[in-house]
């Protein structure tokens, strides 16, 4: 995010302060869905095995079953639609956030009201946990920009105080962020020497799709252009530039937010 300690906790005001009345305004008029509000309004979900749930997140794959079991008597699973805020600018991190799927984005609000985009997070992850481990509020906003997403949501204070109890908890979190450092390192260093088109394909092959009467698989895009761009580490005027190539060689046809498959054939070729 590229703060330090000062800058963090100078717009870390109390929990109970929110954004100024011009800025809430602005949100609103935007559609942010704010989920301050009761467990209920969370949307909580029951996975069919929770433990198994649990251990395919990298930061608990190596836990042992005992102690998975102990984070399910107070953790819970959240669903969650696109839009949602999940927390505000220095609201006070109470909870260890980790997402399961879908993505996150995190932002500021100007003055003037516009939302700057900081730092979008793909699932699985851990959303903002430096303010968690420092005590610190959060240094910014998220919202989930999938269309959906899911959460697994710890008490921060009791997170903590088992990493107390249990170094060796502690030394597994360690190794599995490590562990997980080194593969985005990887993924981003194989992302980059890819060329634009190639990491286009890639995507496009990599989404989910539903069938057309004639057979044609569809992508239906949930996410702005730019929003994805961004993640392909390339500017939207080349994402919108490669989609045209593509639709120009036939290998697929783009309406609006929709993209048909026309030759998923040789799209794995590029």
């Amino acid at each position: 995010m590229g703060l330090d300690g000062d800058q963090a906790s100078s717009i870390c005001w109390s929990s109970k302060l929110r954004l100024p009345p011009m800025q809430r305004a602005e949100q609103v008029k935007l559609g942010y869905r704010r989920l301050r509000q009761p467990v209920a309004e969370h949307k909580s979900y029951e996975p069919m095995d929770p433990i198994a749930e649990l251990s395919r997140l990298f930061l608990f794959r190596n836990w042992p079953r005992e102690d998975l079991s102990q984070l399910l008597r107070e953790g819970r699973f959240t669903n969650h639609r696109q839009g949602d805020v999940l927390f505000e600018a220095g609201e006070s991190c109470d909870q260890l956030l980790v997402l399961e799927a879908g993505r996150v984005q995190l932002f500021r609000v100007a003055p003037d009201g516009r939302a700057i985009p900081l730092h979008l997070v793909n699932g699985p992850a851990l959303i903002a946990c430096a303010a968690l481990f420092l005590d610190q509020c959060f240094p910014a906003s998220a919202r989930v920009v999938s269309r959906e997403a899911r959460l697994f949501r710890y008490p921060g204070d009791s997170f903590l105080k088992m990493l107390e109890r249990r170094p060796d908890l502690s030394r597994r979190m360690i190794a599995a962020l490590a562990t997980r450092i080194g593969e985005l390192a990887d993924r981003l260093e194989a992302g980059l020497s890819q060329a634009a088109r190639t990491r286009v394909a890639r995507w496009l092959s990599e989404q989910p799709t539903s069938r057309q009467q004639d057979g044609k698989r569809v992508i239906v895009l949930s996410e702005p252009k730019k929003v994805i761009a961004n993640t392909l580490s390339m500017t939207p005027e080349t994402f919108s530039r490669e989609l045209a190539h593509l639709r120009q060689e036939g290998i697929i046809e783009v309406h609006g937010r929709t993209i048909v498959l026309a030759d998923p054939a040789r799209l794995l070729e590029i």
